[in-house]
């Protein structure tokens, strides 16, 4: 499999930010959410088929805080091997823009498994796959 890094610009909204004035770790996972969303759209695999994408992990390192202004998500397949029949791995970057430079201020490993959500079993990757070139043609 072939899939390339999708970008996402996204602007820190007003909402977003707690009473410390940066933005809420619980808004850092909407934006990393929002980021693979953008990701499967770009590659033309949708959501919300019979069989779904569906968080089973999540790890997020926090190295800087985010403040309001514009912040790029940048989300790529970070493995899909066969150890990793029923599941991928996301490697996922916030990067803000501090200065005139562009520093990551978060990156987050996410686990992706697949559901059936009607026989609500897991299914492979290849099953989602193939699912998503049948909606094609």
């Amino acid at each position: 499999m072939n899939f390339e890094a999708v970008n996402l610009k996204l602007q820190v909204r007003p909402n977003d930010l707690d009473s410390l004035g940066h933005v809420n770790n619980a808004t850092v996972l909407e934006y990393l959410e929002a980021g693979r969303w953008s990701w499967l759209e770009h590659h033309n695999l949708f959501h919300g088929q019979r069989i779904i994408p569906v968080v089973a992990r999540i790890e997020v390192n926090y190295s800087r805080e985010i403040l309001p202004g514009e912040v790029k998500i940048i989300t790529k397949l970070k493995d899909a091997e066969e150890n990793y029949y029923y599941q991928v791995i996301f490697h996922q970057f916030i990067e803000i823009f501090k200065n005139g430079t562009v520093k990551v201020a978060a990156d987050a490993l996410v686990k992706v498994a697949f559901i059936d959500s009607i026989e609500r079993s897991l299914r492979t990757l290849q099953d989602f796959l193939d699912e998503n070139k049948q909606q094609d043609g």
